[in-house]
């Protein structure tokens, strides 16, 4: 098997020790052995891939060097909604709840209706979770402020209950 000398195996081991991210981290690995003159069944059997993956690695490295064995983007489904809507409904979110929304906070079932009634999509709640999470959203925060709390009466409070 033939591997285009991009780099040394020396820079390949160091590598190899400095990668956290354990796909790259295989795939460098891979290359490194097959730099050692071992067939793609040789070097499958001690990283785990069959030997077409190891065939197809070799020749993305190749082709592109070390930058063919990172993922490439694109995986994934893409999200349902366009450039513009995916901007808007970042905007309506950060914005916080209206008036008419009716809560202190969104949650889950506020933007779905929020995704139906002024984007005109329609998902699924576990679908509107999936949503908020790819656009960068927490599902965790802290309880909301509420806004008939009033800061000097929950100080008297404290004061008589430390008596």
């Amino acid at each position: 098997m033939h591997v285009e000398p991009h780099c040394s195996q020396e820079e390949l081991l160091r590598r190899i020790r400095t990668c956290n991210d354990h796909r790259l981290r295989k795939r460098i690995q891979l290359i490194y052995r097959a730099m050692q003159k071992l067939t793609a069944e040789e070097v499958g059997q001690q990283v785990k891939l069959c030997r077409r993956q190891v065939q197809k690695w070799v020749q993305r490295f190749n082709d592109e060097g070390l930058q063919g064995l990172h993922d490439r983007p694109g995986r994934g489904s893409p999200l349902p909604l366009t450039a513009k809507q995916q901007v808007q409904l970042e905007q309506r979110l950060e914005a916080g709840p209206r008036r008419e929304d009716g809560v202190c906070a969104l949650r889950g079932k506020q933007v779905q209706r929020i995704l139906a009634t002024e984007l005109g999509v329609y998902r699924k709640l576990s679908s509107v979770y999936y949503l908020l999470h790819r656009l960068g959203f927490e599902c965790l925060m802290p309880r909301p402020k509420h806004p008939k709390a009033d800061p000097a009466r929950q100080e008297q409070f404290k004061k008589k209950v430390t008596l």
